[in-house]
């Protein structure tokens, strides 16, 4: 039995409206240091903040069903394209593979978390203190440790050899930007945020005093490293042409809407936090030229504590501000692209009912593919998914992404009877 034609038709354009409108949709997760554990939060009806409490949910923490120690305190995070989540705590001295795998809606599950690499990993690679993570092109980590009296400056990439799901094993972390770059020990640099473009070229953030500014790394001879005579260079620094005097900073991230561009922060003498967009506008290999390094947004409201920046591929820009535990959007209204006119900046996620405790590192959390009702794939949105769809909800780690996804009908990016009654109401 399947559904007339006419109504199949209506209900695969609904199905379609559907997806337009999952894809639209936007989630984030926001590291909280004061909860010990890691939100997701995400617009899902669309109308550009989070409202609470239906849209703040905990992604992950110490109540896990797999036994992984929770965060105490959680100093970087980023995600990649595929959904794993990669988080450094300096307190457990450990970075952490994260990802929920049976598309529940969180990393809550027995196979969702694991330590990557702690103090015992057998590559002997100290992250004491890791500041920054990013993915490159091939879906390899990448985890930034500030030195200090238990390990050195470094950049490594961490790779799991032999599919244990950790890299702990000798070999799994491997020097990517260390001596070459830094100098022997802890030194004068105070790496913190990196990013890689779409050429798997990186970009660190330093503060230290002294090297205030952006670098950029590559392996121009492929031999696994990034460090090597040349391939370790300013991107910007004091001796720009644009006459910005780099400061104090950490956040780093690549402008989503401007080719060779990047976004960071910096928080001058006086309690003034900017915004500055870096651009490599003449394809030289640096912003260091005239023009190259602007300020699109600052302010000096007392007691600001701006984090990390996240940027949207609309041209918005998000900043996480501790002080008040919100999230503000920025939004070039006038299209000067900057900040600074009256009525673009506004307030994106507002925490007003205090869920999550800290709001400081945060990163976009891909959405899941769109959810549609066709558990069973042949376009129409009929009785026959309901055998499939009930066995999804029974064992979902038994069926395939597509079909999860398509079992979370009400889109909300959790499978559960909820999902019934939505799926009744389509039929």
């Amino acid at each position: 039995m399947s559904i007339p034609r006419t109504t199949a038709v209506l209900t695969l354009l609904a199905c379609l409206a559907s997806q337009a409108a999952t894809q639209a949709q936007v989630q984030f997760l926001i590291n909280d240091r004061t909860n010990d554990a890691i939100y997701r939060v995400i617009d899902l009806d669309g109308n550009g903040v989070i409202d609470e409490p239906g849209e703040v949910f905990l992604w992950f923490s110490a109540a896990n069903s797999a036994g992984t120690i929770g965060p105490m305190n959680p100093t970087c995070l980023n995600v990649g394209a595929g959904g794993l989540a990669l988080m450094g705590d300096q307190l457990n001295r450990n970075v952490y593979f994260l990802g929920d795998r049976n598309y529940d809606g969180d990393a809550q599950d027995a196979l969702d978390s694991i330590v990557a690499a702690d103090v015992t990993n057998l590559s002997g690679v100290s992250f004491a203190f890791p500041t920054g993570a990013a993915v490159d092109s091939l879906g390899r980590a990448y985890v930034v440790n500030a030195g200090n009296a238990n390990g050195n400056d470094g950049i490594y990439r961490l790779v799991d050899l032999n599919a244990d799901r950790d890299c702990q094993d000798a070999g799994e972390v491997t020097d990517y930007v260390t001596t070459g770059a830094f100098g022997p020990g802890n030194g004068p640099y105070s790496p913190q945020e990196i990013a890689f473009d779409a050429d798997d070229a990186g970009y660190l953030r330093n503060s230290s005093s002294g090297l205030h500014g952006v670098y950029r790394f590559a392996d121009a001879n492929m031999n696994g490293r990034a460090d090597d005579a040349g391939e370790f260079s300013v991107f910007w620094d004091a001796a720009n042409a644009s006459g910005i005097t780099p400061t104090a900073g950490t956040a780093l991230e690549l402008d989503a809407a401007r080719p060779r561009a990047i976004y960071t922060l910096q928080l001058l003498t006086g309690g003034i936090d900017q915004l500055l967009r870096l651009t490599d506008a003449n394809s030289d290999g640096d912003a260091q030229d005239a023009g190259e390094a602007v300020v699109v947004w600052e302010t000096s409201e007392a007691n600001f504590t701006a984090i990390d920046v996240v940027s949207l591929a609309n041209g918005d820009v998000l900043v996480t501000d501790n002080s008040t535990k919100r999230v503000i959007r920025l939004h070039d209204a006038d299209a000067d692209n900057l900040f600074m006119s009256a009525g673009e900046r506004s307030d994106f996620f507002a925490n007003s009912l205090a869920i999550v405790g800290d709001v400081r590192q945060m990163s976009v959390l891909p959405v899941r593919l769109p959810c549609s009702g066709d558990v069973n794939g042949d376009g129409i949105v009929g009785v026959s998914d309901i055998p499939p769809f009930t066995q999804t909800l029974i064992n979902p780690l038994g069926a395939t992404p597509a079909e999860r996804s398509a079992a979370d009908v009400n889109c909300d990016l959790t499978t559960n009877g909820v999902d019934i009654q939505a799926l009744e109401d389509r039929l």
